[in-house]
């Protein structure tokens, strides 16, 4: 609430003691605090007038609120039968109401002039705040914090569970894990998963070998709907990839997995090209990876899979397995 006040001095007749009533509330405009809110819509303003020579001067009030850019008044009918006395029923809208309250003469000058703001909120708009910034938040923690995944198939098994069905019934005997993703652990994705594409990503690391990674399917059917996978991080932009006698061997070194199902069956070699990691599931033969569909574009990845929230007995963080390699280059070095 605002208010100036500026009598004429060349007539003592001001107005005074204005005030708004609520059901059984009556509120002096004076002491009413700048920030404070009403919460009703529909209020009887009343106040009175003094000083000589009042005789033909009438109150005027004007109701102004803001529908745009551009503030619009409506005259308020005034009721001044009472002497000395004037009241007048207001209806606020949603924001912020000006009132102007002037006392005028008979030849239509302003004698002297009352001006006060009121806020309103209506439950509806208060809700609708309410709603409107839950989503957003619950878009700005999905989208930059933490993410929640749902494991369907067994890939990553036994490091994960996937979901799993009786093959003759179809009856679901195992519901897949439930684990939460940080969205923060290597890149900082302003765009929110495409949602804004002006916002940038920004990185803060890349993977190690062995995280346990979730990114957007690399489909090269654009048209197709979106996929995300889980799998492990095996090979960095540059490395050597090589799969011989059932044993991985990245830059020279054989990998120790005690996390995968069993020893994979097929032999495989590739070099990871930059900006892309080269990422296998743990159940080695039963997995799409990057064996089948190629390396994981960096521009695919989403987080990080931290912790494994359901079901109740499986309650637990997600390990990762830090592979301690020597870079392509290194190796190459050595030999």
């Amino acid at each position: 609430m605002q208010e100036s006040t500026s009598p004429d001095p060349r007539v003592g007749v001001f107005i005074h003691d204005i005030s708004i009533r609520c059901g059984d509330q009556a509120i002096a405009l004076e002491a009413l605090d700048l920030d404070e809110v009403l919460a009703a819509s529909e209020l009887q303003l009343s106040g009175s007038i003094s000083g000589k020579g009042n005789d033909g001067v009438h109150v005027r009030v004007e109701h102004g609120f803001r529908p745009f850019l551009t503030r619009r008044y409506s005259i308020v009918p005034v009721d001044t039968s009472m002497r000395g006395r004037f009241r007048a029923d207001l209806k606020l809208r949603n924001g912020v109401n000006s009132l102007n309250i002037k006392a005028v003469d008979a030849a239509g000058g302003i004698i002297d002039e009352k001006k006060f703001d009121l806020h309103y909120k209506g439950s509806f708009r208060e809700w609708n705040e309410t709603i409107f910034i839950a989503f957003f938040l619950a878009i700005i923690i999905r989208g930059l914090v933490l993410q929640a995944f749902w494991i369907p198939t067994g890939s990553m098994e036994p490091t994960l569970l996937g979901e799993k069905r009786n093959p003759f019934t179809g009856q679901l005997e195992r519901s897949g894990d439930r684990i939460l993703v940080s969205r923060f652990a290597y890149v900082i994705d302003l765009s929110l998963d495409g949602r804004l594409p002006f916002g940038p990503r920004i990185w803060l690391k890349l993977p190690d070998r062995g995280d346990i990674i979730v990114f957007k399917y690399p489909n090269p059917d654009i048209t197709a709907p979106p996929k995300d996978y889980i799998k492990r991080v095996i090979g960095l932009p540059g490395d050597c990839i090589d799969i011989e006698g059932g044993e991985v061997v990245v830059n020279g070194t054989v990998l120790k997995e005690p996390y995968i199902a069993e020893p994979p069956l097929s032999p495989f070699h590739t070099i990871v090209p930059e900006g892309c990691l080269f990422c296998m599931g743990d159940n080695r033969n039963n997995s799409s990876d990057s064996r089948f569909w190629g390396p994981m574009p960096l521009t695919n990845l989403k987080g990080q899979a931290v912790f494994n929230y359901l079901p109740m007995n499986r309650i637990s963080p997600i390990r990762s397995h830090p592979l301690a390699i020597a870079s392509a280059n290194q190796a190459e070095a050595a030999n």
